[in-house]
């Protein structure tokens, strides 16, 4: 019984996904030259990103309760019974309080944008991702956010590099939360969400996610030949490193203009999330090597 419930916690929070969600706070921080070795600021940052997360997957397993009923989600631990409603509003709670806690660490900066950027994603599983575009540039905020957290944790400055990464995660976020939209078509049209296959149809929902991957195949490899970064212009290992998920962005945006099928799109929903890591390790490695 006790394993059961810990089994439903870990699936109501997508552990997975909290942990992913935190890595460009770390590589910000390398890329800013902030962290360089074990700082507590560090390790309240990460506990923020990651509670934060965790509570904003678990409101939204709450509040869709019943319409994860109706359509039969056998990966939501409400559907499977493994945890209670009351149990999962319950963690809702405590999270919050943590991270109230949590953000008391902060310095004035990161403590400002934690406080407008917390909120909005509960906000977001309240209402705000029923609204076409708005769902979708919150969650690529997240990508940008994080980004900018890992920056601005110990200190005000946001170098140039850090606010060039954070558009690209906003870019790719957008992309890539568009393109997970076809794939969430019906059961979005069940919640009353109006994405943008649901309004414009999946064909121009893949073309427009199509252009934002486009704009990430030029922004990739751009400090190499711009000097956006000392660490990474002229250098030859990190253009070799980026081209992979420059190349693998472009095979992607064929696949999926060619085929919008759910089955394809959630092939392509776990292609890009490797394809992120991959980019986010290039840029690690071509500033530290």
């Amino acid at each position: 019984m006790f394993k059961e419930k810990i089994i439903g916690f870990l699936k109501l929070i997508r552990i997975e996904l909290c942990v992913f969600g935190t890595i460009g706070f770390f590589v910000s921080g390398i890329l800013a030259g902030d962290l360089i070795g074990f700082q507590f600021e560090y390790i309240v940052g990460f506990l923020i990103i990651f509670v934060s997360e965790a509570g904003a997957f678990a409101i939204n397993d709450y509040i869709d309760y019943e319409i994860d009923i109706k359509n039969n989600r056998s990966d939501r631990p409400l559907v499977l019974g493994l945890l209670s409603r009351k149990s999962a509003l319950i963690i809702v709670i405590i999270l919050m309080i943590f991270n109230l806690l949590l953000i008391l660490f902060l310095n004035g900066v990161a403590l400002f944008l934690a406080l407008i950027s917390i909120p909005a994603f509960y906000i977001y599983s309240l209402g705000l991702k029923k609204l076409v575009i708005v769902k979708n540039a919150l969650i690529a905020y997240s990508y940008a956010g994080t980004i900018l957290f890992g920056s601005l944790v110990t200190d005000a400055v946001l170098e140039p590099i850090i606010i060039y990464f954070a558009f690209m995660g906003f870019i790719v976020g957008l992309g890539s939360e568009i393109m997970f939209d076809i794939a969430d078509i019906e059961g979005d049209k069940e919640l009353g969400i109006n994405s943008i296959p649901n309004k414009f149809g999946i064909k121009t929902a893949a073309k427009v996610s199509v252009v934002f991957y486009f704009i990430i195949i030029i922004m990739d490899p751009l400090p190499f030949f711009v000097l956006i970064d000392s660490r990474l212009y002229l250098d030859p290992l990190f253009l070799i490193l980026i081209l992979i998920p420059v190349i693998s962005y472009v095979f992607l945006s064929i696949s999926l203009l060619k085929n919008q099928t759910k089955e394809n799109t959630l092939k392509l929903r776990k292609l890009i999330f490797v394809i992120m890591q991959v980019g986010v390790l290039s840029y690690l490695i071509g500033v530290l090597v």
